[in-house]
């Protein structure tokens, strides 16, 4: 592992571990210069001009706390939030379930996204997610439009004198294709369907129901 693969496995509460497909990632981000100062690995390059929110970063110690309103560590150490999905504080992250496999869910800040449900159970798919090219991955309603329609969007509402120029993580996108034998699709609702229609029974929407408030 790399050092900076090293300290978000460290971050994770005691007793989980980083899939290996990210280790894998996390391992190239910090090799070809995605890691800024030391903080963040982004799916752009250091280099490159920067319209995505989403990556990798270590958990912050007393984010699963406040978010999840309870410091029982029953609850907060079955969470690892390491994938920013919006400026406005949301994240993927890793969840350990009842029978003590790892799926990936989204914690909507609450203050912006609302989304909190399971997003998958295959770590190369939140990859493929990633390397689609959304400013934000905590949108509901850009999920079934194209990260191109989402830039378009944000143009018309506030301004192209205020948006970068759009550009795809192409470096991202080529190596998770190839590195993982995949296909990366145009939205996202083609690899998590439609989330706004989840089922009740979604088994990270039960759990939050079962926390315990301080």
């Amino acid at each position: 592992m790399s050092s900076f693969t090293q300290a978000i496995a460290a971050s994770l509460p005691p007793g989980m571990e980083l899939p290996e497909a990210f280790v894998t990632t996390i391992d190239w981000l910090d090799a070809n210069n995605f890691v800024r100062d030391g903080g963040m690995a982004f799916v752009k390059s250091a280099d490159a001009q920067l319209t995505s929110e989403t990556g990798f970063k270590p958990v912050d110690p007393g984010h699963v706390e406040a978010w999840l309103g309870t410091d029982d560590k029953a609850y907060a150490e079955r969470l690892a939030p390491i994938i920013p999905t919006g400026g406005e504080g949301s994240y993927a992250a890793l969840w350990r379930r009842d029978d003590g496999g790892l799926s990936i869910v989204h914690m909507g800040s609450g203050s912006g996204s609302v989304l909190m449900a399971t997003l998958t159970e295959n770590p190369v798919d939140m990859l493929r997610l990633m390397a689609i090219g959304y400013g934000e991955l905590c949108w509901l309603e850009y999920f079934g439009i194209t990260p191109e329609e989402e830039h378009a969007n944000l143009v018309a509402t506030v301004g192209a004198e205020n948006v970068p120029p759009y550009s795809p993580p192409a470096q991202f996108r080529q190596f998770v294709s190839k590195t993982f034998d995949v296909t990366i699709p145009r939205t996202a609702s083609e690899i998590l369907g439609p989330l706004e229609n989840a089922p009740p029974e979604d088994p990270f929407t039960l759990w939050l129901a079962s926390v315990p408030q301080n």
